[in-house]
Formats: C-alpha cells, sequence, structure tokens
C-alpha cells in the first residue's frame, strides 16, 4: 500500500462526508475505506477524525494534514500532466551524444535542420570519443559504433562503413607502401587510444581470416581526429572509416593502402533509453536519423 494511497481515500472520505460516500466514490468495500483511515492513523499517531453515527468532524492535526494533502494532490496532477505532455507534444530538451568525428562531420549537419523543423525541442549534443554511460550520464540517445549490450536500451542499425588504411603520398613515397600486417611494424602508426598509451588495435582481414594487430604508435591521442591531421602532415599511417577521410582520398591528400587486408565494415547504431512510444521527441529524432537522407553518410562502397 502506498503512502498516497491512503492520504487520497483520506481526503475523498471528508469531500464525500463520509466513508460509506467516499467508498461508493472509489469503488471500494466501505470495510476497505475505513480499515485504510485507521492504518494512516496509526501511522501518524494521532486521529484525524472523530466520528460519531451522524457526523464527522476534523481534529486539529486533520485540518493539518487535509491542508497539506490537498497541495501535494494538486501538485502530482500538474507534474503528471507535463509528463503526459512531454509524451503527446514534442518538445524540452533532447541530450544526444556521439563519438568527435561522427558527430562534427555527420550528425551536427543533422542537428541543425532537426531543431529548425521543431523549434521546441532543444538539442544538446555532447561529442566525445570516451564510450559514456548513456543512462547514469542522462543522455536521450547515443551514437555507437557497436551493437546494444544493456537489455535497458533499445538500439537500431544507422549505417555501415568500410575501414581503410591510410597516409599521405609523402610518407608513403620516403618509406614505401606497406602490403601486409607484418610490414607495419617498419611503419609509423598513428593511433586513437583513450588510456593514455601509444598503442592500438587494428583489425585485418574478414571473415575467417580476421586478425587483430596490436600497433605501437609513435603518436597517439584521445581525440579520434587527430591521427587524420597526422597523417596529413606525412607522420605516418591510421586507420579509419572511410567517411572521415573520404575528401582528403579525392584531393589526393591520402590514400589507401593493403586494401586486400581491409577488415569488415562497422556498423554504427543509434541508441536510446526510452521507448519512442513513450517519447514524442526521441521518436521524432529517431525516425527522421533513420529515413533515407536522414544524415549524409558515405557509401559503404
Amino acid at each position: 500500500m502506498r503512502d498516497s494511497d491512503e492520504m487520497e481515500i483520506f481526503v475523498e472520505i471528508v469531500r464525500q462526508g463520509g466513508l460509506s460516500a467516499a467508498a461508493r466514490h472509489l469503488g471500494l468495500a466501505p470495510s476497505v475505506v475505513s480499515e485504510r483511515l485507521s492504518r494512516l492513523e496509526r501511522r501518524l499517531g494521532t486521529r484525524l477524525l472523530v466520528r460519531t453515527t451522524r457526523r464527522q468532524t476534523l481534529t486539529e492535526a486533520g485540518r493539518i494534514y487535509l491542508d497539506e494533502a490537498g497541495a501535494i494532490m494538486a501538485a502530482t496532477a500538474e507534474m503528471e500532466a507535463r509528463v503526459r505532455a512531454t509524451v503527446s507534444a514534442p518538445g524540452g530538451m533532447l541530450r544526444v551524444t556521439a563519438p568527435m568525428p561522427f558527430g562534427r562531420i555527420r550528425l551536427a549537419p543533422f542537428v541543425a535542420g532537426f531543431v529548425r523543423r521543431h523549434p521546441d525541442i532543444r538539442v544538446h549534443l555532447a561529442l566525445e570519443d570516451r564510450m559514456t554511460d548513456i543512462v547514469g550520464e542522462g543522455y536521450d540517445i547515443a551514437i555507437r559504433a557497436a551493437p546494444v549490450v544493456d537489455t535497458t536500451l533499445t538500439g537500431r542499425r544507422l549505417m555501415e562503413s568500410r575501414r581503410v588504411l591510410v597516409a599521405s603520398p609523402d610518407y608513403l613515397a620516403r618509406h614505401g607502401r606497406p602490403h601486409t600486417p607484418a610490414d607495419l611494424a617498419r611503419h609509423a602508426c598513428l593511433v586513437a587510444n583513450m588510456t593514455g598509451q601509444c598503442r592500438g588495435e587494428w583489425r585485418f582481414g574478414r571473415g575467417k581470416d580476421i586478425r587483430i594487430l596490436r600497433v605501437d604508435g609513435v603518436l597517439a591521442s584521445s581525440n579520434s581526429e587527430l591521427p587524420v591531421h597526422w597523417a596529413l602532415d606525412g607522420l605516418g599511417l591510421t586507420q579509419k572509416s572511410l567517411w572521415e577521410v573520404e575528401d582528403h582520398l579525392h584531393a589526393g591528400r591520402l590514400e589507401t593502402v593493403m586494401e586486400a587486408w581491409e577488415p569488415d565494415p562497422v556498423t554504427f547504431y543509434a541508441i536510446h533509453t526510452v521507448s519512442t512510444a513513450q517519447s514524442h521527441k526521441i521518436a521524432l529524432f529517431m525516425g527522421e536519423l533513420l529515413q533515407p537522407g536522414g544524415i549524409d553518410l558515405a557509401p559503404p562502397c
């Protein structure tokens, strides 16, 4: 039994002028209403009503309790109305998190268009390369390059992208082109690493031939975009999603190497904490994000 149930029954007894009338109004047996009133009075350690065969009178404690209970019930009704409004009509804050390069290159333009189309929704976009705690940090939606493993979350496949190994023409002219994973031991590797170490894990090959190679980097950063800048400066090789480097490839600033060892594509997911049936703003965001043309995706060719 919730304390709020006993509170509501007490208020209804006073409003209806008696236990029997309150019981009829609430659809309960008079004995149930009487027992719950008695339980409330025992819990408070005082009488709230003085009842005779003809009338009931509030005690001083009863008047205080009635005033406070009325205010609590009114505030609760107002709060529930606001919650229902957030479900039925899109509005309020939407907190979204995504990896730095994906968020900056792909998601930020979509978010800008989304808030123009839905001016009552505000969006906070957090771009971080670390694995955020979606629930603990209060995010509504997260973009992840991994499927959902938490059964309390819901995920939808967003896109698939090739992973390519790239370097600048200048670097390749000076150091030659690697052809196999073993060749990378003689090359400068540029890695993204969140642990403060100058090493990373790169995947090569597909299916049964997949190989995970631990590479020691000459440069590493917790910012996953910096290895691309270092590669452009001719400092070494880095492995990236195609959409992160495609502009540089088309312009000739970077070149792909070891194409025969290209790994399986990486799949990105849009993950949300609340069912789209329970939040209109999440449903709107997810619906537009996942529809064809929702975000500017690089082809998985």
